[in-house]
Order: structure tokens, then C-alpha cells, then sequence
């Protein structure tokens, strides 16, 4: 570094571009049209000219995972061409993006005649053409099934709109005014990036701001490196799978890790994984490096920035042609979700055995529903998600999060408001709630699953069934003893009293009055649950969070009958009794 550097003010720096994606976001939340962005389902991000990743917004971690393959491809795309005024999107999977729906907008940052910075806005649309509902289609057998691909292309040049790029995307698009508006509203967020950009380098100048950059980029390096000396050296092995590829491919697909650990770095190796499918699940380059980070990021010190200090002792490798590695022409819309998953939950099981007090139980899966379309009742379009959430697992001294969602946004994801959901789509939430039993039992037990029931309200809608954690291999597994929760499930009930099971990924037709049931898993527990302290059990039965039988059955603590008083004797008498005969008494 040739400018000598203040460390106050390189920090100063720092969080004034962190504060810059955080404005960015929070214009993209009050320009929004979508329910989509309005629960959260974008990130935001800043890059330099050179390609540095410098602060991020994450609502969703896997977006924000991949926005240094997005930024890759349209510097490379547009390399000499760049000018100022300009504005870039993306979003084909095989040339930098991560899935299709999460569409990539770049604006590039002039200061003074010189390209200084990048602005990124990355988020789920609720439309990308490719005949799926709010983004997913199961039925997809290659990338043209998928959705519409969108190569690095320029919506902006010098200033001015090219309408003929504007109108070919749009044009193919079905709800079209509902994403233009979130075009719009991603690209007005880019620039108010820019603004601020550019006003942090006319307080500082640029070489002040480049010194402090390369300052707190390898303070995030050491930081990283000295939280991967926590972890014993060694190769750690897992496998963890998903449900399946989507309809043309009904059994489930592995993901395989070998983790190495040595000093402060470690190689994250998934070249042992099955082959890619025919079907929307297949994992993309890009999408396996972001879920591939929040595995490490969730097992280290929380105030680690993310950046490209951070990302860079850790190392991803994948052969091309697996699910964890997909080659042109798969489909991989599901990726950011149930191949996410199965990636985080390989990292954490594998880190589960080399150092199990900083590692995860498994999380909830995300098993869930979307409807897009046209409201016969307000005549606009509009796409939206049912109210689904499941619980987080346990930790070395900590319980799970309750309904916080999947580990792909790490508690980023907000639900709608209800009366929102309700106004924006013909949807009617009847009931949203907790479920009782549904964490894995442990001395710290998993957070809860919930338990909804979601109605149509209007003849003839597509709804969307998605995702993974149905089966007991891709269920939220316990650690250091904890016991694994139960799988996701959901059923129909239609208004002529009929009820069926929902198979997981595809696509159904629902009329008014149906009604969608679904339970969402809860969390791995962590540790013996016969450790947990009594009190603790039956605090949790009192609170409603566990029944009476599985205090009994799961922990060895027995209540009084129609209290929640211990029974001391008894609680002693079934505590003593072996282990496997407790675990195997599991409630109906």
C-alpha cells in the first residue's frame, strides 16, 4: 500500500460502504412492487474497478454469495466498453449468475472520468418467463425450460434506456408490468449507490479510499484465517442429499464433501457428488461457491465481515457435470434452495465431527408453495409465497430459532405481513403457527417448525410445490447426540372434502376454497437430550414448545399428571433407563 493508513479511518470507510448497501436496500424495500422483495429476497453490494468485493447488504446470503461471479462476467463481457451511465443485467446461469429468477443489475461508478467502483442489486423476481410460477418450475428439463436467459447485457448506454434490449426481455416475460416496476426499482437503488459512492470519495479521495480498502480486506483475511486455526487439521467427510431433481427425476441426489483443514485455510472438495439430472435441482459453479460460504461463515464469529478478504483462504472444488458443478444445458432453478441446503448442512455435519462446539444441527428445509398470476379481484399481477417457516438447530449451549426460516438466508428472510399477503394475492392465511415437537430433542433442542393452512381464493390458479426435506435422509440432522427432526410434509384439502398428500415439486391446480396444509421441520438437536436440564423440559411443556410424552419419552422428564411440576422420582427412574429405549418411545 503506497498511502499510509489511519486504521480509525479505514474503519470509517468500511462501514460508510456497508451504510451505502444498507441504503441501497432500503430504497429497494420502499420502491419494491413484488412480494417478493418485500419479505427480503435481494442483496445488495458494492465491488472496485478491480473487482474487490467491499460490502454487502445480505438479506440472502446465497445472493450475495454470488455476486462476485455476476460482477466477473460482465466486467470480462464489457472489458474497454464500460462508460459512465451505464447499467448492465444478468441473469443465465452459465454465464455468472447463480439461479435464473435472482436477476443481476450492475451500474458502473465514474469519479472524475475514472471507472472507480461497482454498484450490484441482485434479487428473486417474481417472473422470468419458462412457463414456471413465481420463478420455479419443476417441470423443467433444460435451461430453455427454465426460464428466459438473460446473457451480461446493457440496459443503459451513456444515460439512454435501449429500449430494443428493454422490450426483448420484457416482452417475455408474462408479468410484465410487475417486473418491470422491480427492474426499475433494482436499478434506482443502483444508482442511489452510485450517489453515495461517489460523495465518499470526494470527502476521502480516491487513493485514501483504495488504501483503506486494502487495509480492512486483509484485516477480514487475517480474521478468517484465525478463525479456521479453531478447527483441528484434518479431512472431514459427509454426505447430505435432496429429495429429488424435480418430476423427471424421483429418487434423492447426493452431495458429497471432503473437507480439508489445514492451518487457515480449508478446501471444500464435492467432486465425489452424483452426477447432474434432468430437472431443475442441479447445483450451478456459482451457487455451490455461495452456499459453500455460508457453511464456513455460519461456524465462525459472527462479526466477520463479508468480503473478499474473508472468501479468500477458503477454496471450493467440483467436477463439472455433478449436481454440485451442473454443465450447459441443465436446469437449475431450485439451486439457491434445496442444493444450498445440502451443501450447508455437508459443511456443518463434516465440521460437526472435526469441532463440534462451533458447528450447526441441521436446519429446516425449505418445503413450500408459490402462486403468481393475475388477481381477478384487483386485475394486477402478482406473485407470492404461503407462510412457511422452519426452525433453525441447536448450537453448544444454545437452543434453535424458532420458524426462522432455511439456513439460504440465515434469518435475513422476513415474512410477509399478513394483511399485505392477503391484499396483494387471492391467498387467505387461516392459521400460522408454532408446532409443537416439531425441534429435534437434545440437551439444546432444535427451533420449532410451523404448522400452516393456506386457502385459495380464486378459481383456476398454478401453484407451485417446491424444494426439499421430506425424507428422513434430508431432514434436519442432531449433533453431539441431539436427535435429527422430523421431515417437512403437506396435503390438500379441497373444497369437496376431499385430502391428499402434495408430492414435492410440482405443480397443481387449486380452485377457491382450497385449503394447502403444510408442517415445516424444525431443527436438529444438539447433545444428549437426557442432559438437558429438567426445569428446562418442563418450561418448554408449559410454554407449549413440548408435549408431556416427549419430556417423558424423548428427555426422561415425567410431570405430574395435568401440571408441569417435575416428578422427581419418577424423572430419576426414567432417566436411568438406557438411552436407546428412551429415543425408540417417540410420540405419534
Amino acid at each position: 500500500m503506497s498511502t499510509r493508513v489511519d486504521p480509525i479511518l479505514a474503519t470509517v470507510i468500511e462501514n460508510r460502504l456497508i451504510a451505502i448497501s444498507t441504503q441501497m436496500a432500503e430504497t429497494m424495500l420502499l420502491t419494491s412492487r413484488s412480494l417478493i422483495f418485500q419479505v427480503r429476497d435481494f442483496v445488495t453490494g458494492i465491488f472496485t474497478a478491480s473487482g474487490q468485493w467491499v460490502a454487502t447488504k445480505d438479506y440472502i446470503p446465497v445472493l450475495a454469495g454470488s455476486l462476485p461471479s455476476a460482477y466477473q462476467a460482465i466486467a470480462d463481457r464489457f472489458a474497454g466498453d464500460i462508460h459512465d451511465g451505464d447499467v448492465f443485467i444478468l441473469n443465465d446461469v452459465y454465464h455468472g449468475n447463480n439461479h435464473p429468477p435472482d436477476v443481476s443489475i450492475l451500474k458502473p461508478v465514474f469519479h472524475e472520468g475514472v471507472l472507480r467502483f461497482w454498484t450490484v442489486t441482485k434479487g428473486h423476481n417474481a417472473d422470468v418467463g419458462g412457463g414456471g410460477v413465481a420463478g420455479y418450475n419443476p417441470y423443467a428439463r433444460d435451461v430453455w425450460e427454465d426460464s428466459l436467459r438473460i446473457p451480461p447485457v446493457r440496459i443503459y448506454h451513456k444515460g439512454v434506456l435501449q429500449k430494443d434490449v428493454w422490450e426483448l426481455i420484457l416482452l417475455n416475460i408474462p408479468l410484465r408490468a410487475l417486473v418491470q416496476s422491480d427492474f426499475e426499482c433494482q436499478i434506482g437503488a443502483a444508482e442511489v449507490g452510485a450517489r453515495e459512492v461517489r460523495a465518499l470519495l470526494d470527502a476521502f479521495g480516491p487513493d485514501q479510499v483504495q488504501a483503506a480498502i486494502d487495509h480492512f480486506l486483509l484485516a477480514s483475511r487475517q480474521h478468517m484465517e484465525a478463525e479456521l486455526r479453531k478447527i483441528p487439521d484434518g479431512t472431514y467427510t459427509a454426505e447430505r442429499f435432496i429429495d429429488d431433481g424435480g418430476a423427471y427425476h424421483r429418487a434423492p441426489v447426493a452431495f458429497r464433501l471432503d473437507l480439508v483443514k489445514r492451518d487457515g485455510e480449508v478446501t471444500l472438495d464435492f467432486r465425489r457428488s452424483d452426477p447432474q439430472v434432468v430437472g431443475y435441482a442441479n447445483s450451478t459453479l456459482a451457487n455451490t461457491i455461495a452456499s459453500s460460504l455460508i457453511g464456513i461463515f455460519g461456524a465462525v464469529d459472527p462479526t466477520l465481515r463479508r468480503n473478499s478478504g474473508s472468501i479468500a483462504p477458503i477454496r471450493v472444488l467440483t467436477t463439472p457435470g455433478t449436481i454440485a458443478h451442473a454443465v450447459e444445458p441443465a436446469a437449475t432453478t431450485l439451486c439457491t434452495l434445496s442444493a444450498c441446503e445440502a451443501i450447508i448442512d455437508s459443511i456443518w455435519l463434516a465440521l460437526g465431527t472435526a469441532a463440534p462446539e462451533i458447528s450447526n444441527a441441521g436446519w429446516c428445509h425449505s418445503w413450500s408453495f408459490g402462486v403468481s398470476g393475475r388477481s381477478e379481484r384487483t386485475g394486477q399481477p402478482f406473485a407470492a409465497f404461503a407462510f412457511t417457516g422452519g426452525g433453525s438447530g441447536a448450537t453448544a449451549g444454545f437452543d434453535g430459532w424458532d420458524s426462522i426460516g432455511t439456513p439460504v438466508t440465515m434469518g435475513g428472510m422476513r415474512a410477509a405481513d399478513v394483511e399485505i399477503h392477503e391484499r396483494g394475492a387471492p391467498c387467505t392465511v387461516i392459521r400460522h403457527e408454532y408446532e409443537i415437537d416439531s425441534g429435534g430433542a437434545g440437551e439444546w433442542r432444535g427451533g420449532l417448525g410451523s404448522v400452516t393452512f393456506w386457502r385459495v381464493d380464486q378459481d383456476d390458479l398454478r401453484v407451485v410445490c417446491y424444494g426439499s426435506g421430506g425424507i428422513e435422509a434430508s431432514a434436519p440432522f442432531g449433533l453431539g447426540g441431539g436427535a435429527a427432526a422430523r421431515p417437512s410434509w403437506a396435503r390438500i384439502h379441497y373444497a369437496d372434502d376431499r385430502a391428499e398428500p402434495v408430492l414435492i415439486n410440482t405443480i397443481v391446480k387449486l380452485n377457491r376454497g382450497d385449503v394447502v396444509e403444510i408442517h415445516t421441520a424444525g431443527g436438529g438437536g444438539f447433545g444428549d437430550p437426557l442432559r438437558r436440564d429438567a426445569l428446562e423440559v418442563a418450561g418448554d411443556v408449559r410454554n407449549g414448545v413440548v408435549s408431556e410424552a416427549a419430556a417423558r419419552d424423548l428427555y426422561g422428564v415425567v410431570l405430574r399428571p395435568g401440571t408441569s411440576e417435575i416428578d422427581a422420582e419418577a424423572t430419576a427412574s426414567q432417566r436411568s433407563r438406557p438411552t436407546g429405549v428412551i429415543r425408540e418411545a417417540v410420540p405419534a
